[in-house]
Order: structure tokens, then sequence, then C-alpha cells
């Protein structure tokens, strides 16, 4: 009964979140607006070849969306086109162009693409993710080609830990959900890149209670490094030293639930169900905790001391880590 109260409560907080909605100021959001911003969102599609690092993890065929940030760019969520050999970009007017990847940043997890052939592009402003308050009514728009924009709310700020060795401090959470959130700007009602979208919740408004919405990467987590992902492809202050495995938390402690193939981790012996008992001498029970652990060593490059349980046994490990973009496969024009 105590879990039936809670779930009506939601329900309808839901209702009336989704109420208040509908009834968004008309004035703020006009078609026209929404017609001009679509000039500024393309489809991505990408290929994948079977021997990429993260072609089991992601797949070979990858496809979202992505928003023009200037007029030789478009930001996108950075795993539908990793790795890629192959990009395709659908334009506003459904002209279909090929792409390259221009850079990747695996701490916040954008991509950058632009067209191969000279193309005239309009982009949309960049915003400040900073700025967003709960009452403010935002626009998630995929391409037509990809799925149908909706109007949303950001409902919290608060950590994401991802198990492939991702982190953010204050991603955006949104409600409703939107069905074609991959790579999908979050914009403002004037027309501001707020951030881009990167996962579906189930938890989007309070941790552990059930509210389905989207995960947004801030826009702000990307101007201090756009201008190394156009000029080199990759950040070059910053890299945090990657490993190589995937974690998991669930249990109240830090196991190891999957090993990436020829990765740091793999070469240094560690394995899949281990436990992690400590990284560089401090103990360690969850994810978000060895993260910055590991983060905290320095950058990529340095030495990891592992301590960790295997088979009841206490064993001791050294990780040499590396730059994450070094381990994955490049494509020719990058």
């Amino acid at each position: 009964m105590y879990l039936l109260k809670i779930f009506l409560n939601f329900l309808i907080f839901y209702l009336i979140f989704i109420s208040s909605l509908v009834k968004a100021d008309e004035n703020s959001i006009t078609k026209e607006k929404i017609k001009k911003f679509y000039n500024s969102v393309v489809s991505i599609d990408s290929k994948i070849r079977e021997e990429a690092r993260t072609s089991k993890s992601l797949g070979t065929i990858r496809q979202g969306s992505g928003v023009i940030i200037d007029e030789y760019n478009i930001l996108t969520i950075g795993y539908i086109v990793i790795e890629a050999h192959e990009i395709m970009i659908g334009l506003p007017n459904g002209k279909q162009i090929p792409g390259k990847l221009t850079g990747y940043d695996h701490s916040s997890g954008f991509g950058i693409v632009s067209p191969i052939i000279k193309t005239k592009l309009t982009p949309l402003e960049i915003g400040n993710s900073n700025d967003v308050d709960l009452d403010d009514t935002l626009l998630i728009l995929p391409s037509p080609q990809k799925g149908i924009g909706s109007m949303a709310k950001m409902v919290s700020r608060r950590p994401f830990v991802g198990w492939w060795e991702y982190f953010l401090e204050k991603p955006i959470y949104t409600l409703p959900m939107n069905q074609s959130w991959a790579g999908a700007p979050l914009i403002s009602s004037n027309g501001q890149i707020l951030g881009v979208g990167s996962l579906f919740v189930q938890d989007a408004a309070f941790p552990g209670t059930f509210s389905p919405g989207n995960m947004f990467v801030p826009i702000n987590l990307l101007k201090p490094i756009l201008n190394d992902l156009i000029k080199y492809g990759r950040r070059k202050k910053d890299v945090k030293p990657y490993i190589g495995i995937s974690t998991n938390d669930s249990s109240g402690k830090v196991i190891i639930t999957r090993v990436s193939k020829k990765g740091p981790a793999e070469k240094s012996g560690l394995k899949k169900n281990d436990i992690i008992k400590a990284v560089n001498g401090k103990a360690v029970n969850t994810v978000q905790m060895f993260y910055k652990t590991i983060w905290s060593s320095g950058n990529y490059g340095v030495e990891i001391d592992f301590e960790i349980i295997r088979n009841e046994k206490d064993l001791s490990f050294k990780v040499k880590s590396v730059d994450r973009m070094d381990y994955l496969i490049k494509n020719k024009s990058y």
C-alpha cells in the first residue's frame, strides 16, 4: 500500500507537469520560431567496422541527430560517430551529404561532425546551460528524419555515473521523454543550444523514482574544449587516464563487469568479476569514488595501483593508463 501511495502521488505530479507543458506560453515559442530552429538540425547516420573497439557495445549502424554550431561544424553525441568509417549528414532540406568525424571527447561525450563537401550551414547560438531554470520551457528537436520534436522542462541537475568510465557532475534531466534523444539538441525558447541528448533515464525527476525522461550533456562543457576538438580532434588539457573496464556497484562493492579487449586493464591482468578494494591505496566502494580516485592520479599515462579480490584472494596489479582516443580506431579522414 505504501509503494502504491508513492506511485499515485507521483502520477498526479506527472499529470500536472504534462498539463503545464501543454499550456506553455504560446507567445514565447511560435511555429515560425520552431521552423527557424529546424534549419539548424540535421540527421546523422554512421557505419562502423566490425573490428572497431566499440562495435560490440554500440553496434555497427548508428543514427541520431546533430545541431549546427558554426558554418563548418555540427555538434552531436559522440557515441553515434566514434570510430565511424562512413558518416552521412541529412540536411534540413532533405539532401544527404557525406561527413567526417572532426573531433570527439570522451569526458563530456560530445562529437563534432563536418561536411566533406562545401555546404551552406545555418548555425544556432551556443547558450549558457548554467542559466536553465525549472520553469523554463525547453525544446527537444531531433531531426524530422529521426523523430518528432517536443516541449520539455528541466526537472533536476545531479551527477550521472556511467559504467563505461564516464561521469558528469551536473547533466540536465528533462521530462517528458523524447524517444529520439540521441544527439538531439536541447534548445531554449529563444533558440540557444543548452545541451545535447545522450540517454533515456527512468528516474529523471527523482533518483529511484519512476519518472521516464532524458539526460542531456550541458553545452557549457563544450566551451573550453571546442577549439581543441576542431583543431586537433581531441581535448589537449585535462585528459583523464583510461583503464578499459566496465564496473558496477549495485552490490555495495565495485565489481569489474567487463574488460576491454587489448586495453590497459587486460594487459595488466585484471579480469571480469574482480572486486576492486582500493586504488592507489584508497579504499573504494562506489563507481563514482572509483572514477574520482583514478582521475585524481593525474593525466593519462600515469600508472595506477589496484588492490582486488579474486576467488577470495587478495591480489595487486599496476595498470598503465592511456588516452582513450589512442585506444580507439580513427577514421582515415580524422
